[in-house]
């Protein structure tokens, strides 16, 4: 069972959107930097757009393993979901 075509699409503007977001926070950041915003205010949107990408990235490699990988039957596509969704729960 592998994904359909909606389960792609759907995957990969959820990438976009969290990417355009992170680009959006990092703009932020220059704007701050050019106002010369106090450092722990920079560091603290830094930090957001370190865990956009951060996140961004972990879903890139899930979908790539949900669309490399093949399972026989519900019950181990479901299973690989789990684990792909502790995953991105990660750190």
């Amino acid at each position: 069972m592998s994904q359909t075509p909606e389960e792609t699409e759907l995957a990969s503007k959820k990438i976009t959107s969290r990417l355009k977001r992170s680009r959006g926070q990092l703009d932020a950041v220059l704007r701050m930097m050019d106002e010369g915003k106090p450092c722990d205010d920079v560091l603290m949107q830094l930090s957001a757009v370190k865990s956009g990408i951060d996140k961004a990235m972990k879903l890139v490699i899930a979908q790539n393993i949900r669309k490399n990988t093949n399972c026989k039957d519900a019950a181990q596509l479901a299973e690989l979901q789990r684990s792909l969704d502790l995953m991105l729960k990660t750190k």
